[in-house]
């Protein structure tokens, strides 16, 4: 008896899968902290599973343990020891254990594991099919957004992502431009900057004073300027860079309208929610998860069709009681989607996971 009730007192160990994870950046690596950090507010033990080498020297510590690369007999190990092993987005490679020790599993999808029709090869169907028949075995299955629940087969509960909301708020002492506009993110074919570029280049034409600000760096940014040149844009736009947080926020809140002209369907798309915490309003290619992620307050226009998303940036900008209505329900929108929220659904899924498992008893 006093075995069992020590077991149900020790804390809940958690063993985080994550095939990417700092120093790499991007949506899985931030979310891995996040929720890493959030559940050990619940009082859970939590280590972190990773193929990401550390950076040489190592630049960063977390308060959680970083497993990098772990051996076969490691990886066994950390699976039998934890109670519950969640991969923040599959990653098949660190999967092999589960069958074995049968510790209870939950996944969730924080990308496409095949993009909308995209065209398989014979061999690619049958590696496809069998991750997805590997995903189906979870627990439990999470999504971001619904158009990744609808991804795959089987119940998946939608939790859709947090923002830094550290880094990102409404700023007092920045003056907020009316008729500015930005675009935040890698500068690459498939975000569809060159889009947002013809478009804007009909506004200036018409409306005195629009800007544009281009955050972020990729193999794009030549050609982009380039283009920017072609369409007559002149001083009306700006290549800022690559940008962290803090900044980020402050030229967030130097302007009005963020626009995420991407090309291929987001499976979710934070830097909506980012935009809205700093009060902008988003136009959005509408398809993938971004109309999730944006909220209804936001504007989606029609993929890859510069005429429709200049369409409503014009009538956006024509409308300015329109435009601070749709401000104020985005700053509601990211309020909603604050860390703590995200964690607390994550800590309740991983519960779900326990119990589903047959071993909630114990925690």
């Amino acid at each position: 008896m006093a075995n069992d009730h020590q077991a149900q007192q020790r804390a809940l160990r958690i063993a985080l899968v994550a095939h990417v994870f700092h120093p790499s950046v991007g949506g899985v690596e931030i979310t891995s902290d996040i929720l890493a950090r959030g559940f050990m507010r619940h009082g859970a033990e939590v280590t972190v599973i990773t193929n990401t080498p550390d950076s040489r020297p190592p630049t960063r510590t977390f308060p959680y343990d970083v497993v990098r690369r772990p051996s076969p007999w490691r990886l066994l190990a950390l699976v039998n020891r934890a109670d519950v092993v969640f991969h923040n987005n599959p990653a098949i490679s660190l999967w092999w254990p589960l069958p074995l020790v049968r510790t209870p599993w939950m996944v969730a999808l924080r990308m496409w594991v095949t993009m909308p029709g995209q065209v398989l090869s014979g061999f690619q169907r049958l590696k496809y099919a069998a991750k997805y028949r590997i995903i189906g075995r979870a627990d439990v299955l999470v999504a971001n957004s619904r158009v990744l629940a609808n991804h795959v087969e089987g119940d998946v509960e939608v939790i859709p992502n947090s923002y830094r909301d550290e880094y990102f708020s409404i700023l007092d002492d920045e003056l907020r431009d009316p008729l500015g506009i930005v675009f935040l993110g890698r500068l690459s074919h498939d975000k569809g900057v060159d889009l947002l570029l013809q478009a804007t280049a009909d506004l200036v034409r018409e409306i005195d004073g629009v800007t544009l600000t281009i955050v972020g760096e990729g193999s794009e940014r030549e050609s982009l300027e380039a283009l920017a040149l072609e369409c007559g844009l002149g001083n009306a736009v700006r290549f800022v860079g690559s940008q962290g947080p803090e900044e980020a926020n402050r030229i967030l809140n130097r302007n009005s309208i963020v626009v995420i002209p991407s090309r291929m369907p987001e499976p979710f798309g934070t830097v909506a929610l980012e935009a809205a915490a700093a009060g902008c309003v988003a136009v959005y290619a509408n398809h993938g998860g971004l109309p999730d992620a944006a909220g209804e307050q936001a504007i989606g226009f029609t993929p890859l069709d510069p005429t429709s998303l200049s369409g409503h940036l014009r009538a956006l900008l024509n409308n300015p009681k329109d435009l601070a209505a749709r401000q104020k329900d985005a700053v509601a929108h990211a309020d909603r989607h604050r860390e703590n929220v995200m964690v607390d659904r994550y800590y309740a899924a991983i519960k779900r996971t326990l119990a589903v498992a047959g071993r909630a008893g114990k925690h």
